[in-house]
């Protein structure tokens, strides 16, 4: 047998059905009477009191099912009061009009006095209406709502522009702190926080989402291909059970790739961008994440300079729209060499990334990538460095990550590395360096990865082929 708390709920999910009832018979309502003050026109009189009849009872009617839907909870709660109130307002102020207009303006009676004042009454009703109306909308598809489907080229002219994460030092910032959760309470939390839980999921905290909904766990830690939120998130657009629904604002490629990258990486909670590994395809867009205050000092790239780049073979991208950082890579370039090199050190503010693997370089190279002040990831895999060229990238202040597998750098060179503040990876396949040499490094720089390469996966009895 149900309760009365489910008799109640049941009753105030009519709420959204039972409202639009008034909402029209309203407008209506006002038509009429803006009819009926023109000239020849005060036949529509008597249909505005008719409107009004049906406008208010059914407004009260709504107002009633809605503070029972309220009661089950996971709403913002101001925003919720706000249209609460506003509902019963317009109930009891659309009551008064069809009191007014009930009778004649010329009528001497107790409302006489507010009867010349029954179509102002009737328009500020109709203002509440619309207030109520608004906030009612808030409630169901979230905050900003109406303004975020604006075109583009409108919101320019109004000055709005959707909330975006932007983060002043990308690296150094948390993982989950400061892009997923943020990102999840934009696109995500108006249905699924800590008011409102469809179908029982919460995203405003990391306990909540790890716990998932009704349907189990949402979050496959290190595998986004078995993550049913990664799922919700790729479906066409227009499926039922994509996400965010149909009529929100729908969450960027850049985003989805960003909440793919956290959960491959195990979804930690305790990671920065700069302890994870970050592939080629997210690299521009954790790049997009920065404030414009982050790059406003770099310049435009030199145009001569890519250009003699681009004409020896030489790949030049853009990493990021408006950041005028430059991505260089050589891998259609095998012939380049310490000469050619020069060509960088016109781009010394702009290079973030440079893949030099393969190609003909050796130390002499490095005096000018040295010089290459905002250089985060340095590719020298396979070419004639040695630990004389790594004593030339004191200059490189920001590099975070670099390539010496099969390279001539030994131990010696490895106390250059400890000079980069900003190290995280260092990749030493192949190369000269010892296990002292290692350990020394890693003390002095324990944050450091090192991949030193030559694995060997243990056998397993279940193992079918063994390679040697």
């Amino acid at each position: 047998m149900e309760s009365d708390g489910d008799i109640l709920l049941f009753l105030g999910r009519w709420h959204p059905l039972l409202v639009h009832l008034p909402i029209g018979m309203l407008i209506m309502a006002f038509a009429f009477a803006l009819l009926s003050r023109k000239k020849n026109k005060e036949v529509f009189t008597p249909a505005v009191s008719i409107s009004l009849l049906f406008g208010s009872a059914s407004a009260l009617i709504a107002a009633v099912s809605g503070y029972l839907l309220s009661l089950n909870g996971g709403y913002d709660a101001r925003t919720l009061s706000l249209h609460q109130w506003l509902g019963i307002t317009v109930a009891l102020v659309s009551t008064l009009c069809w009191l007014l207009y009930r009778r004649p303006i010329s009528e001497k009676d107790v409302l006489h006095p507010l009867r010349k004042l029954r179509f102002a009454l009737l328009t500020f009703m109709l203002v509440l209406l619309c207030v109520a109306g608004h906030f009612g909308g808030t409630l169901t598809h979230g905050d900003g709502y109406l303004v975020e489907a604006l075109p583009e080229r409108v919101r320019r002219l109004t000055g709005w522009q959707p909330e975006q994460v932007v983060i002043e030092n990308v690296q150094e910032a948390a993982v989950y702190a400061d892009i997923i959760q943020p990102i999840l309470k934009q696109r995500c939390q108006s249905c699924h926080g800590a008011k409102k839980q469809e179908n029982g999921l919460a995203v405003h905290t990391m306990e909540a989402l790890a716990q998932g909904g009704e349907g189990g766990q949402v979050i496959a830690a290190g595998n986004a291909g078995e993550s049913e939120l990664y799922r919700r998130l790729i479906l066409p657009e227009g499926h039922e059970e994509r996400m965010p629904p149909k009529g929100r604002t729908p969450i960027s490629e850049g985003q989805i790739k960003l909440i793919a990258w956290w959960i491959d990486a195990g979804a930690p909670t305790d990671k920065k961008v700069m302890e994870l590994e970050q592939p080629e395809e997210i690299q521009p867009v954790l790049l997009a994440l920065a404030s414009p205050a982050a790059s406003e000092d770099i310049p435009a790239a030199d145009t001569e300079a890519v250009e003699k780049l681009v004409a020896k073979g030489v790949k030049v991208i853009p990493l990021a729209a408006a950041k005028n950082q430059l991505l260089v890579n050589a891998v259609n370039c095998p012939q380049f060499n310490d000469e050619d090199s020069r060509l960088l050190s016109g781009l010394g503010a702009n290079i973030t990334q440079l893949k030099l693997g393969d190609t003909q370089i050796t130390d002499s190279a490095l005096r000018h990538i040295g010089q290459l002040r905002g250089l985060q990831r340095l590719h020298l895999e396979n070419t004639a460095v040695s630990d004389k060229g790594l004593d030339l990238l004191n200059g490189c202040k920001q590099l975070r990550y670099i390539n010496l597998v099969n390279t001539k750098v030994t131990d010696k060179g490895l106390q250059a590395l400890a000079h980069l503040p900003t190290l995280h990876a260092v990749y030493l396949y192949q190369t000269g360096v010892t296990t002292q040499g290692i350990a020394t490094l890693a003390q002095a720089m324990p944050k450091l990865e090192i991949d030193t390469g030559n694995y060997q996966l243990p056998i397993l009895s279940s193992d079918t082929v063994v390679y040697q």
